[in-house]
């Protein structure tokens, strides 16, 4: 019996990935009815989770997930907030660059969804989040992040995400705003390819 999807999201927020770092689907072929991690989101008591999985008719389609963490450091059973077709063939890196079009990142989802994000004895609270999914090359090693806040806006926090998939998640909360780079690594040097993604929540 195939394990629910809501349990692979589960597992993948316990096991603690911190916000840069990440878990991701190598470039293999996706079976049907085994879904896999794309990418994993976690952002304080927020995590995202991004599962790639291969439909009965062969098309390859996509889930997220998103839990909050409890008082007790305990994430809730994940729920689904969207789904759909994925319009490359993420396991065929010819097929990724040529969505790429010669860019070495481009945005290939966006949405927004009202998530519960303090569950708990002190009360439930909401957030509009606004997530993106990022297509990047097989050029790249890593992504850089440069997120500021509505608080600071002219200040900003700088993370590095290792790249072991060609799928990346990008969740901000509203009024933050993020600068994205696609990194390839030398040998004691990092290459920023092209310009680099600016991206906003929308409710700025």
């Amino acid at each position: 019996m195939r394990e629910p999807m809501a349990d692979i999201a589960g597992t993948a927020l316990r096991s603690g990935m911190p916000l840069g770092a990440r878990t991701a689907v190598k470039r293999l072929p996706l079976d049907a009815g085994t879904p896999q991690v794309a990418d994993v989101w976690i952002d304080g008591d927020l995590g995202f989770v991004l599962l790639l999985h291969r439909r009965g008719d062969g098309l390859m389609a996509e889930e997220l997930y998103y839990s909050a963490r409890g008082e007790g450091g305990v994430w809730e059973r994940p729920e689904h907030l969207s789904g759909g077709i994925v319009g490359v063939e993420t396991a065929d890196p010819s097929a990724v660059e040529c969505a790429l079009g010669g860019a070495p990142m481009s945005v290939v989802a966006e949405s927004g969804s009202l998530v519960y994000a303090r569950p708990g004895p002190k009360g439930d609270g909401e957030e509009f989040v606004h997530v993106w999914e990022l297509l990047v090359s097989d050029a790249a090693d890593l992504i850089e992040i440069e997120r500021f806040s509505p608080a600071l806006p002219e200040v900003s926090a700088l993370s590095r995400r290792d790249l072991t998939g060609p799928l990346v998640l990008l969740v901000l909360l509203p009024g933050e705003r993020a600068r994205v780079q696609a990194v390839r690594r030398g040998n004691a040097s990092l290459t920023r390819l092209g310009a680099p993604l600016e991206l906003h929540h929308p409710e700025r």
